[in-house]
């Protein structure tokens, strides 16, 4: 998205919340696959259908074939079904599609490409949205910087830190390669902090650093928590995965337990600029953040829960109206 789109999307985020638009979708129906489990993201546009006038249709992991998305495959595994034979059946059924794959199926270099939900792009004929891969998961952003931009309306010159998080599963990279991404867009000034081993992805770096000076703004790597949070005006507290051992579970959670301390506490909360405390969900309590801080008045991780069905609600208006 262009900066200019990006705030097109947020002002008609902002205009649709709290109203009902009416049947601007009406007859319109939005398929979702579902290849992980999911609340907000599926409870979210399915609310956001509703009040268009349009419905969903949800599908599971359960419900579909084995797919196959490579082309000129020979199949003669496990796949029972090509993605351009998925994907051009369900057009002709829904009006846009959103598919959510975000699991490891290998390498980081594999899993970078999002195989399946590109796949699904390239054949189907209908818009497809992405509901998250390892690699982005671009709606949460747009709740995400929707809900700092009621708090702090322009986030020009802001600080962001956007601080690694333990966790005892290895997490995708999609929440925060998109919000990095987004909020450079906006001009901010990002901290991006993690322990050593644990860099996100170098183009998406890259990318975000480029977009941040172009709109005015910055991003800077640190690999100390405290020096992280002093002086920030938003803490996104978010765990991702080791890309390094992306196929290697057991040496990720190895490397992970000197890392207990990289959580959000009061202690830490107390060196920022009084701080929004934002965190995706679902969140580790007591893990990745502290209930204090979790449950405190600087806490926005329901309005941003909440943001996610009015910044879809206004994607979908412009995707399929």
């Amino acid at each position: 998205m262009t900066r200019h789109q990006l705030d097109d999307l947020l002002d008609l985020a902002t205009r649709v919340k709290g109203k009902r638009p009416g049947q601007v979708l009406g007859g319109k129906t939005l398929g979702m696959l579902f290849f992980q489990p999911s609340l907000r993201t599926r409870v979210s546009f399915e609310v956001a259908m509703q009040q268009l006038g349009g419905h969903c249709i949800n599908l599971s992991a359960d419900d579909m074939y084995e797919l196959e998305p490579s082309e000129q495959a020979i199949m003669d595994g496990r796949a029972e079904e090509h993605v351009k034979d998925a994907a051009r059946t369900l057009s002709r059924y829904v009006d846009a599609l959103g598919v959510r794959a975000a699991a490891r199926t290998g390498t980081w270099t594999r899993d970078r490409q999002e195989l399946l939900l590109r796949s699904y792009a390239e054949h189907a004929s209908v818009p497809v949205i992405n509901l998250e891969t390892v690699f982005e998961h671009p709606c949460q952003a747009l709740g995400d910087v929707l809900t700092m931009r009621e708090n702090l309306v322009s986030l020009q010159g802001r600080k962001l830190t956007l601080l690694w998080c333990n966790h005892p599963e290895p997490k995708s990279l999609g929440p925060t390669h998109s919000v990095l991404q987004l909020a450079a867009l906006m001009g901010m000034e990002i901290t991006l902090a993690h322990p050593l081993g644990f860099e996100v992805d170098e183009e998406v770096l890259q990318r975000s650093k480029d977009a941040a000076a172009d709109a005015g703004g910055s991003l800077q790597v640190v690999n100390d928590r405290e020096v992280a949070a002093d002086g920030a005006e938003v803490l996104y507290a978010r765990s991702w995965g080791c890309t390094k051992y992306w196929d290697d579970a057991e040496r990720e959670a190895m490397v992970k337990r000197s890392l207990q301390d990289w959580r959000v506490d009061a202690e830490l909360m107390a060196r920022t600029n009084q701080a929004l405390l934002m965190h995706p969900l679902p969140v580790r309590r007591n893990v990745a953040a502290t209930d204090e801080v979790l449950d405190g008045d600087r806490s926005r991780i329901y309005d941003q829960a909440a943001n996610r069905a009015h910044v879809q609600k206004a994607l979908l208006m412009q995707l399929i109206k």
